[in-house]
């Protein structure tokens, strides 16, 4: 009797190492730091995806100096893979026995797991220390992406983050100041909004017009573009603003624990605040007991936007 042999489909399958090398160096824009997720060397991961490159005769990546990035027909494939190795990843978690403890999955940009989630999870660690919470950070580019297999997807609100099976609530006030170093020089020059014309600016890429609108609720004249650096990610604005770089806009519930300790200021704090969309907290539906705790102490953080009115 002849051996079994696989489907034509299956013999047109190249290896998981390489898909998982792929996604991870799509997903990051690194071979370092997909080395670093996947624990192997930068090297393997390179070879890898050469592996994979020559097995479809396509160029998936573009070299950046240190960096790679997607070409466009390797951005696509990377969507289906990424969505292929979720729906496998979901249904071996499936297979495994009941009693396996699982964290629980959140989702959430680069820039908001760096700014808010990784403060505030002490305290859910403090009050829920046998629930367990792996952060899977998105880079700000590839928000518009949604990992199929997390329990919690935290981004500002798009009509793309309905999907079926899960509940999406909004969350957290997205209400934008403008914000610097404590130390900023000509920080004590800044005594209108008009006089911030005068101060480097720094803008994220983004939202591209957010000073623009920022200054029409000011009431100051500007023309159709503003001077100053960009930045594809909000940390990078962050930091360049903590560093005494520039001035920035960023969202005050997201920023409330620099402005605590005193890395940011914040300015005009009564006189223009811009509201932009709020963000959602996209979740699992079902029985998980852990997931609704975590879900309940999402909702009673500061700043979010149904939380329960405090007893005098």
């Amino acid at each position: 009797m002849r051996p079994l042999r696989p489907s034509r489909h299956m013999r047109r399958l190249p290896p998981l190492n390489a898909l998982r090398s792929f996604e991870a160096a799509g997903r990051l824009n690194s071979l370092t730091l997909a080395a670093d997720a996947l624990n192997v060397t930068q090297s393997a991961v390179a070879q890898q995806i050469r592996a994979l490159e020559s097995f479809l005769g396509q160029k998936l990546f573009e070299r950046d100096g240190r960096s790679v990035r997607l070409t466009v027909r390797g951005r696509h494939y990377w969507t289906d893979v990424t969505a292929c190795l979720g729906r496998l990843a979901e249904a071996t978690e499936q297979m495994l026995d009941s009693t396996t403890h699982l964290p629980i999955r959140v989702n959430a940009s680069t820039s908001f797991t760096h700014a808010w989630l990784l403060p505030q999870l002490a305290d859910f660690r403090t009050h829920h220390p046998d629930i367990d919470v792996e952060l899977i950070a998105t880079p700000d580019q590839h928000v518009a992406h949604i990992d199929e297999t997390s329990d919690v997807v935290i981004r500002r609100y798009t009509p793309e983050l309905r999907r079926q099976g899960f509940t999406s609530k909004p969350w957290l006030r997205s209400e934008a100041v403008a914000v610097c170093a404590p130390d900023h020089p000509g920080l004590a020059d800044v005594r209108t909004p008009a006089d911030l014309l005068r101060a480097p600016l720094l803008h994220y890429a983004g939202l591209p017009q957010g000073w623009q609108y920022w200054f029409h609720c000011a009431q100051v004249s500007v023309g159709e573009t503003l001077r100053g650096t960009i930045f594809d990610e909000f940390l990078l604005v962050l930091r360049a603003a903590s560093s005494g770089h520039g001035i920035c806009l960023a969202p005050r519930a997201v920023i409330q624990d620099d402005l605590d300790r005193g890395r940011l200021v914040a300015l005009f704090d009564d006189t223009v605040r811009l509201e932009g969309p709020p963000y959602h907290c996209l979740y699992r539906t079902d029985d998980d007991a852990r997931l609704t705790t975590f879900i309940d102490w999402l909702m009673n953080r500061p700043h979010a936007m149904h939380r329960p009115a405090e007893s005098a």
